[in-house]
Order: C-alpha cells, then structure tokens, then sequence
C-alpha cells in the first residue's frame, strides 16, 4: 500500500507545483501585457520624464525585467523549500 501512498503524495506535490507556476505565470503575463497595453494605447504617459534621461517607459521597462528575475527567484526559493523537500520525503 506504500505505492499507492507514494503516488497519491506525488500528485499532490505535482499539483501544488503546478498551481505555483500556473500563478507566477499568470503574474508575469499581467505585468508584460500591462506594460505593452500601455505601449500601445498610452505612448503620452510612457514619454513622460521622471529625471533628466529617465522616462516613465524606460523605468516600467526595466522593472517589467526586474519583476521576471523576482517571479523567478520566488520560484525557485519555493522549489528548494517545498518541492524537493517533499519530493525528497517519498519512499521509493
């Protein structure tokens, strides 16, 4: 019966891993298509100057990628905290 334990609780790992990446999926896609929906129907706001050398769009474009690394690092913070762990824990 340990096998069907072991399948059970790779399945829940499997889904729990599927719906972290399905969310942060979800989250990045929102932030890239939020920020080319405003590249396409709001160029005025983009072309605004915050400092001198420094528009709207050129810091929303940098924090598009800097939010890419952070869903990232979150990711992988959670794969290396619950997902091996558990993975791990499943007797062969």
């Amino acid at each position: 019966m340990a096998t069907n334990s072991n399948t059970s609780s790779l399945e829940a790992v499997s889904a729990a891993r599927w719906r972290v990446a399905l969310s942060l999926t979800i989250a990045m896609m929102a932030v890239y298509f939020g920020f080319i929906l405003l590249v396409a129907f709001d160029k005025p706001l983009l072309g605004r100057a915050i400092a001198p050398g420094l528009s709207l769009g050129m810091l929303l474009g940098v924090l598009v990628i800097v939010a890419a690394w952070v869903l990232t690092w979150v990711y992988i913070r959670w794969a290396n905290t619950h997902y091996d762990r558990h993975l791990g824990g499943l007797k062969r």
